[in-house]
């Protein structure tokens, strides 16, 4: 397995997930910041629109949740660690964003951006044994299963 480097600084790790049965989609993930306290963010939704989406619903909500929960925290630099492309390439003008979603949080990142967050996207394999990821896919698959609960 290949060992990445984490920064020592502030960083977050989110994921989501997506039950097909359920039509729900969740998202998790954690964020560190610069004193080393880990802040963790969750949630679940099925709303039909965005459960068309399946799991990059959920990526896509957990990474605007993060960032939000970094502004809140009013952090200046934050490194995002992500195992789905699009966290990333929608907001840098890679990806042409086209769902009210995906629109969505490319304004609030630019916004974020603009307003002085300094943002580094780091994309990491999923499924692949790297410990933030794994833990924020967790947390995702678990925010799934606690809505199903209810």
């Amino acid at each position: 397995m290949e060992k990445q480097r984490i920064p020592k600084k502030s960083y977050a790790f989110i994921d989501g997930s997506f039950d097909p049965r359920s039509k729900i989609y969740g998202y998790g993930g954690f964020l560190v910041d610069q004193r080393g306290k880990k802040h963790y963010i969750q949630g679940a939704g099925n709303d039909p629109n965005l459960a068309k989406m399946r799991n990059i619903a959920g990526e896509v909500i957990g990474a605007r949740s993060i960032i939000d929960l970094a502004i809140r925290l009013h952090m200046n630099k934050l490194t995002l660690f992500h195992d789905y492309e699009g966290i990333a390439a929608w907001p840098l003008g890679l990806w042409k964003s086209k769902r009210p979603l995906t629109k969505d949080y490319t304004r609030f990142v630019r916004r974020a951006i603009r307003n002085g967050l300094q943002l580094y996207f780091h994309q990491v394999k999923g499924h692949s044994g790297i410990a933030g990821n794994e833990e924020a896919d967790q947390l995702a698959k678990l925010a799934i299963e606690l809505v199903k609960g209810k």
